[in-house]
């Protein structure tokens, strides 16, 4: 590890600011485990990916945030060619941090720092939808758009409680959409309120949303939730909530690698927690990605 490069880019309002008091037992860790360290503090979320995509100078790019800052650090790292492309260490300190549990790594920071210092590879699938990538749920539809709408302030005051208060509040005002998809060589149309394509089995903080999917099967498991009368739309949200999807034939879950998806109205999606591209949209699996864990 001696002499390695390591460089630290974190989001200041993060998980009530929880890194910045910790981050000179950050950077005591990771010097004491022979790197040389640089400190980037993140001014917004697209001077995250820009640090990150002008990262080819180091070997070790380490992104300290949420499931939105983890985002925006592999944007910028896929911009870099492999062969000089730094593995990606992650220090949980968002709200959620979906891809954190599903990778098993450590709450505490001094830990995770441990972790990164290791030096272990895990390599892991992205998703991408046209010219973004995604690392853990593409989705579209009710409740998706929740994050953007939480201001900083409330979601470090309460949490996960936040996303749910704010997603109650869009119920009553939220129109269903009709989609044209093809999977399995058969074009299929039909009114939705809800579509996820997911490469990992935590979303939104929901551990177990989707527990087939994985990082590393170079698939995206798909979960489409028809409209239909609101009685029947909460149920059916309750449902996919609870993971009870299987044997529900209202509820499609199908897995692939690649799909088109097209929209009566023009729609963003959303990925890990920030706004995608507009519809229509082609989803399928990105590159994979060096993760240190």
């Amino acid at each position: 590890m001696k002499g390695q490069r390591l460089r630290l880019v974190y989001n200041p309002y993060a998980g009530r600011r929880k890194l910045t008091s910790q981050l000179d037992t950050v950077i005591r860790i990771f010097q004491e485990s022979g790197y040389e360290v640089c400190v980037h503090r993140a001014s917004s979320t697209a001077d995250m990916e820009q640090a990150a995509a002008e990262s080819q100078d180091v070997e070790r790019f380490v992104i300290a945030g949420g499931d939105g800052s983890i985002h925006q650090a592999v944007n910028g790292l896929l911009k870099i060619p492999e062969i000089q492309r730094p593995a990606l260490g992650i220090l949980p300190v968002g709200t959620a941090n979906d891809l954190a549990y599903a990778l098993g790594l450590p709450k505490s920071i001094p830990e995770a720092c441990k972790v990164i210092a290791k030096g272990n590879i895990f390599r892991m699938d992205t998703g991408q939808v046209n010219d973004r990538y995604f690392v853990n749920v593409a989705s579209v539809g009710l409740l998706t758009d929740v994050s953007q709408k939480v201001d900083t302030r409330v979601k470090n005051t309460l949490g996960q409680l936040a996303y749910i208060i704010k997603g109650i509040e869009t119920l009553p005002s939220y129109r269903p959409f009709r989609i044209e998809y093809e999977t399995g060589g058969e074009v299929h149309s039909e009114e939705v309120i809800l579509l996820l394509a997911v490469n990992g089995h935590s979303v939104g903080g929901l551990r177990k949303l989707v527990p087939k999917a994985s990082l590393t099967d170079g698939q995206l498991e798909v979960l489409i939730v028809p409209a239909a009368g609101w009685p029947e739309t909460i149920r059916l949200l309750l449902n996919v909530l609870r993971g009870e999807k299987v044997g529900n034939g209202k509820i499609k879950e199908f897995q692939t690698t690649n799909l088109t998806v097209h929209t009566d109205r023009p729609l963003k999606t959303d990925l890990d927690g920030e706004y995608g591209p507009e519809s229509s949209w082609h989803i399928k699996i990105g590159p994979k990605i060096s993760v240190l864990c």
